[in-house]
């Protein structure tokens, strides 16, 4: 079973599947409830898909701040008894403990003796807790959480190469070598832990086919950064817009930041991608980048050119980025 985050196409399926598990109810409307779990920042509805495509599983998960929860654990009929409950129940542990939740809680109907047992081998214990509860009955008619952010893109470029000293190597024992070819996995290794933190995510909803005919195509070149042995960060030049080359990518693994090694890594990139003779050397970056990235492209010698307010979709929303992070504002 493959778990994935929930999307919309798949209303039909999960609506069938909580139907057929009989965890549907008139004042639980999946209509409602799904849209309303999707939008929230703090929720993730993961589905469970058979190796044959078919929805066979569902579990949703949500914290308030303070502790998680689960809900909407379904496993198909005839799908059960096979550890797929069990996987899905892990994997919303999982999704909860990225986002620093330091504790879990469920509830259960006190008449639903199976699943009781079930939480019961999964390590959950019964507490002396009193569950109290309102209801509103317009419970459709709260707003829904935004899904959306403001950023603003900023456009640099550069139509001359640098006249100045390079900069030196802020260590002796850094190595800079280019990945000729890299898989799928390894640059996705250095695009997901580089880019984490400032919400990179486009290469990430990429899939493997499609990735890996980008960066193994010759003209574009990705370079990494090592320390000691260690990646430190890396920087992707593309040449595929031609007369122009086109700093695609460019950053420093956490471990690595703030030890004047962005410095190093950018003048080194500049003068790489000046090689080639372009008409003019590009990159762009955003409010959600690094707070000194764009003064770091200006002292490099870039100019911005453009500027451009943006409404995006919250990159939290995808289940690819930790929902504890939050956005930088513009």
């Amino acid at each position: 079973m493959k778990i994935v985050p929930y999307r919309d196409p798949d209303f039909a399926d999960v609506a069938a599947l909580w139907d057929a598990c009989g965890i549907s109810a008139p004042q639980n409307d999946p209509a409602r409830d799904i849209p309303f779990a999707r939008d929230a920042a703090n929720a993730m509805l993961f589905v469970g898909r058979h190796e044959d495509g078919r929805l066979i599983g569902s579990i949703l998960a949500g914290h308030d701040g303070h502790r998680g929860w689960l809900y909407k654990l379904a496993v198909a009929p005839d799908h059960r008894g096979r550890g797929f409950g069990r996987a899905l129940v892990r994997h919303a542990e999982d999704w909860l403990a990225a986002c620093g939740v330091p504790k879990i809680n469920l509830m259960i109907r006190d008449t639903n003796a199976d699943v009781r047992g079930f939480y019961a081998r999964l390590g959950y214990a019964e507490e002396p807790r009193i569950v109290m509860g309102k209801r509103f009955v317009a419970a459709d008619q709260k707003p829904p959480a935004r899904r959306t952010i403001d950023v603003v893109v900023t456009y640099l470029e550069m139509t001359e190469p640098p006249h100045r000293p390079p900069v030196p190597a802020p260590l002796e024992r850094l190595a800079l070598l280019r990945a000729v070819e890299p898989s799928v996995a390894f640059y996705r290794f250095l695009y997901d832990t580089v880019g984490e933190p400032w919400f990179w995510i486009d290469r990430r909803l990429l899939d493997d086919e499609t990735l890996g005919a980008i960066i193994r195509d010759p003209r574009v070149e990705i370079y990494v950064l090592y320390d000691a042995g260690v990646p430190a960060g890396f920087v992707e030049l593309d040449r595929r817009p031609a007369p122009d080359v086109a700093i695609a990518y460019f950053g420093l693994m956490p471990d690595f930041v703030g030890r004047r090694l962005g410095p190093y890594l950018l003048d080194w990139a500049v003068r790489k991608a000046w090689t080639y003779q372009p008409h003019r050397l590009t990159v762009d970056t955003c409010t959600l980048d690094h707070p000194k990235a764009l003064a770091l492209y200006q002292r490099a010698g870039f100019v911005p050119y453009r500027q451009v307010a943006k409404t995006i979709d919250d990159p939290r929303l995808t289940g690819l980025i930790p929902p504890h992070r939050e956005p930088r504002q513009p």
